[in-house]
């Protein structure tokens, strides 16, 4: 059993429905009132909330995935037996995405996590294996999702990557996401991912604050769920607003996105929200990013009951230099193929509720950062031997994702 917090606040209790059964039960502790909610799409009631399918999926949302639960489920196994979901939660559950935290109240002091120099990794220049001692020191404070290899981090001076690089704020708990990659599966993700971002940011989009350390083997990205007073924001993705578990997260379509969307942010926000969301898809399309999937949208909001918005864009990448015949995450117009301008503009009248003309502007914008973006790629690609040939076919890739996506009338 779990106890779930919220802003510090005792939300309510977590459990297995049964001693034989797969599934849990959430109970809202008989003192919590509305702002404890757990989830926008989990209001405050009395009686439980069952879910057969293992955790709920606000609750599974930031388990952490690939060699990360690989090496939390190594150290701990045997520590816990029947080691599972739940068991990985307890692990992670005092450092999160977002507003909730788990456990009891002497292991939630975030303020007492180890720090590491945000500085230090950026301009790391060392033969020795830097992330895996990361991992060693943070994997426990590590509740974020992804397959990629990644740690959340607590920077000793709380450093911005954007502005003027510094926060006037005392920060509890971790400050930044550290991303790096696998040589013999992902070469370069992490200046991959750098690039694209580059893209959106320019193209108009909100993004994290982020920086590629000087060797290329980490991106370090600031975290959007932080207010300027260093609050921790609510943070959910539409896996969870819609939802579904974790497994289903390419179960869906861009037009069921943009309905989710519309529906969970505040209603004045209801226009600019789906406009984002337009302009981050033909982001995705130009970069050809296979995967834009449920997980990788969501919504922020201060405390139940106050405004909520579009989070800000992450975890774009050219993921075609990797996968040569990949498509899309979700559907769009009943397929996964990547879509023509006329696709695209379609989707911008019928489901984002833009006329024909602003989204030609939008998608002429993308295309002006893709050509900026990528140009400043290859230049700078030439100071690093290593990212030469994927830069190269990175740009190619998306010259044909703006010629079929952005640009050409079919």
């Amino acid at each position: 059993m779990l106890k779930v917090w919220a802003d510090k606040a005792l939300s309510g209790r977590l459990d297995r429905a049964a001693a034989d059964s797969a599934g849990c039960v959430f109970a809202y502790d008989p003192g919590a009132g509305p702002r404890e909610a757990v989830s926008l799409t989990m209001p405050l009631k009395l009686g439980g909330y069952e879910y057969p399918d293992g955790l709920h999926p606000v609750f599974q949302m930031n388990l952490p995935e690939g060699r990360l639960r690989e090496v939390l489920e190594r150290r701990f196994r045997k520590l816990m037996p029947g080691f599972q979901d739940l068991s990985l939660l307890q692990i992670v559950g005092p450092a999160q995405i977002g507003r909730l935290r788990y456990g009891e109240p002497g292991n939630l002091a975030e303020g007492g996590q180890a720090t590491q120099s945000v500085a230090e990794i950026l301009a790391y220049e060392g033969s020795e294996d830097l992330f895996a001692d990361l991992v060693e020191r943070f994997a426990a404070s590590s509740g974020i999702s992804g397959v990629q290899p990644k740690v959340l981090v607590r920077d000793e001076r709380a450093w911005s990557l954007s502005g003027d690089g510094r926060r006037s704020l005392t920060v509890r708990g971790a400050t930044h996401i550290i991303k790096t990659w696998d040589k013999d599966e992902f070469p370069e993700l992490a200046a991959n991912e750098f690039y694209c971002l580059q893209v959106a940011e320019r193209a108009g989009l909100a993004v994290p604050g982020h920086a590629l350390s000087e060797n290329g083997r980490f991106l370090v990205v600031e975290r959007f769920d932080l207010d300027v007073d260093g609050q921790y924001l609510g943070f959910e993705d539409t896996c969870v607003l819609q939802g579904l578990p974790v497994k289903a997260k390419y179960d869906d379509s861009y037009e069921g996105l943009a309905k989710t969307l519309a529906c969970f942010v505040t209603p004045t926000a209801r226009v600019q929200t789906l406009e984002f969301l337009f302009r981050l898809l033909a982001v995705c399309c130009a970069v050809r990013n296979g995967d834009a999937h449920l997980k990788n949208f969501g919504v922020v909001y201060a405390a139940p009951g106050m405004p909520v918005t579009c989070a800000p864009a992450y975890d774009i990448v050219t993921t075609q230099v990797y996968l040569p015949g990949d498509v899309m995450a979700l559907m769009l117009d009943g397929r996964k193929s990547w879509p023509s301008t006329k696709v695209l503009t379609r989707f911008a009248q019928g489901h984002c509720a833009l006329d024909p003309t602003r989204a030609r502007e939008i998608l002429c914008e993308v295309a002006d950062a893709v050509a900026d973006i990528g140009a400043g790629m290859l230049a700078e690609a030439k100071q690093r031997e290593g990212f030469a040939p994927i830069a190269r076919e990175m740009r190619r890739i998306w010259d044909q994702g703006v010629k079929r996506s952005l640009v050409q009338e079919a």
